[in-house]
């Protein structure tokens, strides 16, 4: 079962186009006196929908409730004789800490008006960015702390290619500040962004905050 913190170290979609849609796999695993041990379903390798263990005598024992991107939304927990041990909504908590992270970020902005803060490099402008190829993973957030995409998740870092475009205009700023190596932030606003256009998980006028950790940069 993941932890909170296996959870914390997910970290965007790109969403310049709609994903291909993949077909989930359900799995079942049983005991050898024919119960039920676990029931489940995966989607390019990303637990998806509710997950449920049971106990060898037949009581449930633990049931996870997965988002379709793969984030643990609910969990809960019951003994051998149905007892609820446990009732929690781990990426509730998670949002307001990020809230709080986002808030506490000390940005700095580019001439393009993205927000810039390095984890790892140096938090300065980079007047003459040589680097065009790019490969990166990603996290994209709301400002409100919600999650709404993961490379991470899927173990698919993004190939970039600057020239070619195909990407929101705030990331591409962003990313030219980013050296092979450095990870950090970026905050995006909503013109640089999707702007009025809303899709399902990313509303209209959003702010957007991206996590990458660069991998390569030439």
């Amino acid at each position: 079962m993941p932890s909170v913190a296996t959870v914390m170290l997910a970290m965007i979609c790109l969403m310049c186009a709609t994903p291909q849609e993949s077909m989930a796999q359900k799995q079942v695993e049983k005991y050898d006196n024919g119960n039920k041990k676990y029931q489940g379903k995966l989607e390019d390798g990303v637990k998806i929908g509710t997950h449920k263990y049971w106990h060898e005598n037949g009581e449930l024992k633990l049931q996870e409730k997965y988002s379709r991107t793969g984030i643990l939304v609910a969990v809960k927990e019951w003994d051998e004789n149905g007892e609820l041990l446990r009732d929690e909504k781990p990426e509730e908590v998670l949002e307001k800490l990020r809230v709080e992270q986002f808030n506490n970020i000390r940005w700095w902005t580019t001439d393009g008006g993205v927000g810039i803060h390095k984890t790892k490099g140096e938090n300065a402008i980079d007047l003459a960015p040589t680097a065009r190829e790019y490969t990166v993973h990603y996290v994209i957030y709301l400002e409100n702390g919600k999650e709404v995409e993961s490379s991470i998740r899927k173990n698919a870092p993004l190939p970039i290619n600057l020239d070619a475009g195909g990407m929101i205009d705030g990331f591409l700023y962003g990313l030219k500040q980013f050296k092979e190596g450095e990870r950090g932030f970026m905050k995006i606003p909503s013109r640089l962004g999707y702007g009025a256009q809303a899709s399902s998980n990313i509303p209209a006028h959003s702010t957007l905050i991206f996590q990458v950790i660069v991998l390569k940069a030439e």
